[in-house]
């Protein structure tokens, strides 16, 4: 039996491991033992194959325009070029700053620092004479990168594309009812409602409202227990 292909739209769970051209050095994977072998692991990270939905630009545009076509099991090494992955260097993004600037906000900078600037992150590249260089260019744009990628998953209820929506904002253990259109959201009092569970609750129902047209109405109930 030929596994169905996956086309754009479409909720699919993909594990992946992403190499810098130049180096072959592992930058992002979704493999946890990968992680610890390139000494990249970040244990605040859920290690697993991850939601993707396809051409909706949630991964790089060379990855994505792939995704599509492929079957579910399907496994695919890809060459891309830096207009395809984290996009070209752009020099207007690399900019010298007063260092008297880092200093009214009690800031102390120096090479190979990543600050935030102008809400993105920036490098440090030099601090010389009272002035500070920084690169606000992501991290490995101008550079290809190569992926070794599989379809793991194919979501295709709505219950399953709702419940993947929820956990990718930290809110697994979400209750979650769908009758002719309208969706209940259910958040018992097991899920702290701190700062990160509001941010990740307006992010998912606008996700929700934009990725899944079938529901057309939802309803949020949250509990509290004394």
């Amino acid at each position: 039996m030929v596994n169905e292909k996956v086309a754009a739209g479409d909720f699919v769970r993909i594990a992946y491991t992403a190499r810098q051209g130049s180096t072959g050095a592992v930058v992002d994977t979704t493999d946890g033992a990968v992680a610890k072998e390139a000494k990249i692991y970040d244990e605040k990270y859920a290690y697993g194959p991850a939601l993707v939905v396809v051409g909706k630009g949630m991964v790089v545009k060379g990855l994505d325009e792939a995704l599509a076509g492929m079957a579910v099991g399907e496994e695919k090494k890809l060459e891309l070029q830096p207009e395809n992955a984290f996009g070209p260097r752009n020099p207007k993004l690399v900019r010298v700053l007063p260092l008297a600037e880092f200093r009214k906000r009690d800031l102390n900078p120096a090479p190979g620092m990543v600050m935030e600037l102008d809400g993105n992150p920036a490098l440090i590249r030099s601090v010389t004479s009272g002035r500070v260089m920084v690169d606000m260019n992501h991290s490995l744009a101008g550079e290809k990168i190569s992926y070794d990628v599989k379809i793991a998953e194919k979501l295709s209820t709505t219950d399953s594309k709702i419940a993947a929506l929820l956990e990718s904002n930290g809110l697994k253990g979400a209750g979650v009812k769908v009758t002719e259109g309208a969706l209940e959201l259910s958040f018992p009092n097991s899920i702290e409602k701190d700062a990160r569970y509001f941010v990740g609750k307006t992010a998912a129902v606008r996700a929700i409202k934009e990725l899944i047209p079938e529901v057309k109405k939802i309803e949020v109930k949250e509990e509290y227990l004394a």
